[in-house]
């Protein structure tokens, strides 16, 4: 039974690709999600202008209709 315990170390080529995979994705997907969120600074800066941020939209009350 102890002899199957040492065997569990072993790490096939498909999980190394699923690893390199993930953390790939992890990295693309993380300089994707800057990229949207700093994006109006960067245009803003390729145009002169100040970044302004945008700001939310006021919710009406539809309580009172």
């Amino acid at each position: 039974m102890h002899v199957i315990l040492f065997k569990l170390n072993y790490l096939d080529p498909g999980s190394g690709s699923l690893l390199v995979q993930l953390v790939a994705a992890g990295l693309l997907g993380s300089i994707g999600i800057l990229t949207k969120i700093f994006w109006g600074r960067i245009k803003a800066f390729f145009k002169g202008e100040k970044y302004v941020p945008p700001q939310p939209a006021e919710e009406e009350d539809k309580s009172e209709e």
